[in-house]
């Protein structure tokens, strides 16, 4: 392959990668994506892994952040008016269905949430009202900082002290999500709902200290932006970015591995894969994974590298089980599932044996009972299945490091723990054995890292979503900016950098600092 020449080389065509390069071809520079797969997407890919015609979301699955943020909300790639992105909006974001048959939905609707919870407790309907509208008044703000560069901690801190609700957002930031769910809400199965849907977004203990923001967020984007998802598989959220870049005049190549960043003089020059090399004109935009960093960019302190790979992952990762399925699942609690996104299965022992569950991970053990999280994206869109036919999707935690075991050993255990979850499900439901399932699939951590190294031991946010690597921390202080220092023109982006991980529009402040460095005006396509 000859030598090729961009502006802009992106090395990586996950969420990230692709947002940031479809923004910066618009902008009129030539671009290029590499993708080491087949097809690109990184988390947001939809697969065929049980039966032709039957099509399944690996990773990212729920679009909620997405919703609010300029890229959809003011639609600024056009991706939806022009390039074919559709979504439908199932009534309810996030159901806990109990082993004792009650259930509690979070649902688009904030009159509908509230009557849910007033079933248990009036008090914590009243509450949850509450803590609605104070997220509805910092929104706009809280919305602008996923979507812009990173601040830094202490200018974050500084900011929250001189606003009139910045204290009481600040308090929540410093606590746990625990704190903050047991100070606000009295039932224990309403504080479970809640709880099991943090640990579900956060993937680490509700129990950690500097969680507390993320319930916020999520009870505060659950109505003004309700979650959607994406006709046709979130595949298809991919596709439409992809056609984006090449309206613009973008390439983007499929499997093509690039085995390091070229550096000459402090800069980054250009990549080089196995058949040749391609030189960038303006910068390189690399999704590394910062333990990854040292093996791909030479010339770099030792120092920053050392500090790099401490960055800490989640406490657990998990494996995806998916089915095709003859009929949708019957539940036993009830046809109330069957228009929710995600339906959570507990079984119900008490606050004190849920809480017991992140010990059993945190120290490398798989909890007694697996977890559950299902989806049946088939009950609100017909297209990723044959006519009458279902997909089933389920997501269930495994310790990010085992007490007894190597990683590799997930390649050993895969098929008889996705067994035990699926065994799990069917106890919540009617039919789910025998003839109705057409076929199986799961994808374990392993198999996750395998497909991008930005997901370490199947870590879906690329680091732990704690306050220490948050806003201008992520993931470390000095590359926080995008910017790898010692490597002039080398930014980095996915999941492990602001801000954070799931499908956020995490390319719009990157090709922000992009242009920014470069000196461009983009203030055609980014208005705010």
């Amino acid at each position: 392959m000859p030598d090729t020449r961009y502006d802009i080389v992106v090395v990586g065509g996950g969420h990230n990668n692709l947002a940031a390069a479809a923004y910066l071809a618009k902008a009129g520079l030539s671009v290029i994506v590499l993708e080491k797969n087949a097809t690109a997407g990184g988390g947001a890919v939809s697969r065929q892994v049980t039966l032709p015609g039957f099509i399944h979301d690996l990773h990212a699955t729920g679009v909620v952040h997405l919703q609010g943020h300029p890229m959809l909300a003011n639609d600024e790639l056009e991706l939806k008016s022009k390039f074919g992105l559709k979504f439908v909006h199932p009534q309810a974001t996030f159901m806990t269905v109990f082993d004792d048959g009650d259930t509690l939905a979070t649902y688009g609707d904030l009159d509908l949430t509230c009557a849910d919870i007033a079933r248990f407790s009036q008090k914590d309907a009243e509450s949850y009202r509450r803590l609605v509208k104070f997220m509805e008044g910092v929104a706009p703000m809280v919305g602008m900082s996923m979507a812009r560069p990173p601040v830094s901690f202490g200018s974050f801190v500084s900011f929250l002290e001189k606003v009139p609700v910045g204290q009481e957002l600040l308090m929540a930031t410093l606590k746990s999500c625990y704190d903050l769910i047991t100070e606000y809400f009295e039932h224990v199965k309403v504080r479970i709902h809640f709880l099991k849907w943090a640990a579900e977004g956060l993937t680490c203990s509700p129990e950690d200290k500097g969680t507390g923001i993320v319930m916020l967020f999520l009870i505060g984007g659950s109505h003004t932006f309700p979650a959607g998802v994406v006709v046709g598989g979130t595949q298809s959220l991919t596709d439409a970015m992809v056609r984006c870049i090449l309206h613009h005049g973008g390439e983007m190549r499929v499997n093509a591995l690039v085995k390091r960043v070229i550096t000459s003089g402090g800069e980054a020059k250009g990549v080089e894969l196995a058949d040749g090399t391609i030189q960038a004109r303006k910068a390189v935009i690399a999704s590394i994974h910062p333990h990854l960093l040292a093996t791909m960019v030479g010339g770099l302190d030792a120092g920053l590298l050392q500090r790099a790979a401490r960055t800490q992952l989640n406490t657990f990762n998990g494996i995806t089980v998916h089915g095709a399925l003859d009929e949708a699942p019957n539940w036993k609690a009830g046809a109330v599932a069957n228009n929710c996104l995600y339906v959570n299965l507990v079984d119900y022992r008490g606050m004190e044996h849920f809480r017991r569950t992140f010990d059993e991970l945190r120290y490398g053990h798989f909890p007694p009972v697996p977890s559950a999280v299902v989806s049946v994206h088939t009950n609100y869109d017909q297209t990723r299945a044959p006519p009458g036919k279902h997909t089933l999707y389920c997501f269930s935690w495994g310790p990010m490091f085992f007490a007894d075991m190597p990683f590799s050993r997930w390649g050993d255990i895969k098929d008889s723990y996705a067994e035990a979850v699926w065994q799990q499900m069917a106890r919540f439901a009617t039919n789910l054995s025998g003839a109705n399932i057409l076929a199986r699939s799961a994808e374990s951590p392993l198999d996750m890292q395998r497909h991008t190294p930005s997901f370490q031991r199947g870590d879906s946010s690329g680091l732990g979503n704690h306050l220490y690597q948050t806003l201008g921390m992520r993931p470390t202080p000095e590359l926080a900016e995008y910017r790898v220092p010692g490597a002039k023109g080398l930014f980095l982006g996915g999941p492990f950098m602001h801000p954070g991980p799931g499908l956020t529009g995490g390319g719009r402040p990157l090709a922000i600092r992009v242009m920014e460095d470069l000196g461009l005006d983009y203030s055609t396509i980014i208005r705010s």
